[in-house]
């Protein structure tokens, strides 16, 4: 016997008639679709799922016809389920088919042709919800499509199709529903290298589109860069990053067609795009680029608030802020760190000096920082993004820490503030 299989399926009180059921090369002819699955993938177990009704006008003559096509010491289990006449019959059904296949923890298919109209959409969303939560891999989800089946010969001829494939549309979902609420595209790099794995095997003898699917390998790899970048608050990688994306999509698309998994994922394309294309910069760190470069960074910033991302938010906020200081004394920001900490020390020396100076009333006259436009704006801002910065980054670990909200607030009020510094 070889690797443990948990066959799963649904009968009814439908009308059951003989066919011949076809799958791989492999016939049976039965009533029952799940007599012929039971042959077609030799389980080491099998569970029915069956109403009061079915389990005694149906199941009898079921077991019956199992017998000779289970191997050999496996037999059927029986579990009763509720008809689903309600919201709460059918989670109840969820429930049962879930806790099935987790008490088993082996690899399951489903045989999904017969039971209520209900019970495929059922085993459907079990078997995509089992696989994700719990790591047990669904192997198949079998239907027989009765009505398509070959008339002209007898017994009837009906293919029975795996459906396993589909479900990559509730991955495909779940990735997408990450994708939009965090910008986050590592999830659907993932499928898309799975996707290619797939060409890689079906066009294993043909070398020239093999070599073509190092184009789906390189978006799947730009995607990777682009969330990594953002993600660690690299701006000038990630400008850069999704200044190249256009180019590999392009390149991507062809093969994109040609896999017809990743079809859920061509229509994500433009909105992909689109969601990025803000954040693009080639040469980023040029000197001519130095207030485009600004620009960007400050849509980051925007794009790092509309998705919650409040720590990236905070530390990519003060650097800006120095990077602006440093483009209007004509300083290019991408010099050594030893400049930077120099254009930090006026910063903190000027900020000090402005709050003490409202503290006493008095008016201020900065030394290093003259010629800075709105200045006490600029310094004000920089104590209180300091301060912030500080209370995410340490995580709390301070005198008088400030709650997740009030710093959130605290946030959004100085994003709006650097919005409106001008640039140089």
């Amino acid at each position: 016997m070889g690797e443990a299989l948990h066959l799963l399926t649904f009968l009814g009180i439908g009308r059951y008639q003989e066919t011949t059921y076809a799958w791989k090369g492999q016939r049976v002819t039965t009533r029952y679709a799940p007599v012929a699955s039971a042959r077609f993938l030799g389980p080491t177990r099998m569970t029915v799922f069956l109403t009061r009704e079915a389990e005694e006008q149906v199941y009898p003559a079921f077991s019956q016809a199992l017998v000779g096509h289970l191997p050999e010491g496996v037999q059927p289990q029986p579990v009763r389920i509720p008809l689903g006449r309600d919201e709460g019959e059918l989670w109840d059904l969820f429930e049962r088919v879930v806790r099935v296949i987790i008490e088993a923890e082996e690899p399951f298919a489903f045989d999904i042709t017969h039971g209520l109209r209900s019970h495929p959409y059922l085993a459907a969303l079990a078997a995509a919800y089992v696989q994700a939560a719990f790591g047990i891999p669904v192997r198949a989800v079998l239907y027989g499509a009765f009505e398509v089946r070959d008339t002209s010969v007898t017994p009837n001829v009906t293919p029975m199709f795996d459906l396993s494939p589909m479900l990559t549309l509730l991955e495909w979902a779940v990735a997408a529903d990450r994708f939009n609420r965090t910008g986050d595209a590592r999830y659907l790099a993932s499928l898309l290298r799975r996707q290619q794995k797939d060409l890689a095997l079906r066009w294993q003898k043909e070398p020239e589109r093999l070599r073509q699917l190092s184009a789906l390998n390189n978006l799947a790899g730009r995607l990777q860069t682009i969330s990594q970048t953002l993600r660690l608050i690299r701006p000038h990688e990630a400008m850069e990053a999704v200044a190249g994306l256009p180019a590999q999509v392009e390149q991507a698309t062809p093969l994109l067609e040609a896999a017809v998994g990743a079809r859920p994922f061509v229509f994500l394309l433009d909105n992909i795009i689109q969601t990025y294309r803000p954040l693009a910069l080639t040469e980023s760190t040029a000197p001519a680029r130095q207030r485009e470069a600004l620009e960007r960074e400050r849509r980051m910033l925007t794009w790092y608030a509309e998705r919650d991302l409040w720590p990236q938010a905070a530390a990519l906020a003060r650097e800006w802020l120095v990077s602006w200081v440093m483009a209007h004394l004509g300083i290019a920001p991408e010099t050594s760190s030893t400049e930077r900490h120099r254009v930090e020390g006026f910063l903190n020396a000027e900020a000090e000096a402005f709050l003490q100076a409202k503290k006493e009333d008095r008016p201020f006259v900065p030394i290093f920082l003259r010629d800075l436009p709105q200045v006490e704006t600029a310094l004000g801002l920089w104590k209180a993004l300091t301060e912030v910065r500080n209370d995410i980054l340490h995580a709390g670990m301070r005198d008088q820490p400030e709650t997740p909200e009030a710093l959130v607030r605290s946030l959004r009020r100085m994003l709006n503030t650097l919005r409106e510094l001008p640039l140089p």
